[in-house]
């Protein structure tokens, strides 16, 4: 793992495998970027292998805690294996997703300048819901990509 900072926007290189083993590795530099003030992640799978649910439960952890802040986590990279397991587990509609580093941290410039937040009330839940609209159409777009190609690949 490596991290790396630009214009506030941290990045943080995931390599090999996050598994039971390298997870608490990964739990604590969050905890450190998030207890620093540092809420704006960007999570690069370039060289990444494998996810296990202990890297899952990281992952998610750090993304709630980067909302609660104003912030958020954002993923990048991810091969198609990842995208799988991100896509099976349902967090793909959770995360920003990106197929580059560039447009991952122009997610976040963009966030800064122009937040787009809106209330939607839903008639089959009660209360209403915040759904951040362009990061919502990003993950639908790039999961809905993602099993396209993997449906080519089969056939």
């Amino acid at each position: 793992m490596q991290l790396m900072e630009m214009d506030g926007i941290h990045r943080i290189e995931i390599a090999g495998r996050v598994d039971v083993n390298s997870a608490p590795a990964l739990e604590q530099l969050c905890t450190q970027l998030l207890d620093g003030g540092h809420n704006r992640i960007i999570c690069d799978f370039f060289r990444n292998e494998y996810v296990s649910s202990a890297g899952l439960r990281v992952f998610l952890s750090g993304l709630k805690r980067c909302r609660k802040s104003g912030g958020n986590m954002v993923l990048c990279r991810l091969k198609p294996g990842i995208l799988e397991i991100f896509d099976m587990t349902g967090f793909t509609s959770l995360f920003p997703l990106f197929d580059s580093l560039e447009a991952a941290n122009e997610f976040f410039r963009v966030s800064l300048s122009k937040p787009e937040l809106k209330t939607v009330s839903r008639p089959d839940e009660v209360g209403e819901i915040l759904i951040e609209k362009p990061t919502k159409e990003a993950a639908q777009a790039y999961a809905a990509a993602a099993r396209q190609i993997r449906m080519d690949e089969k056939a």
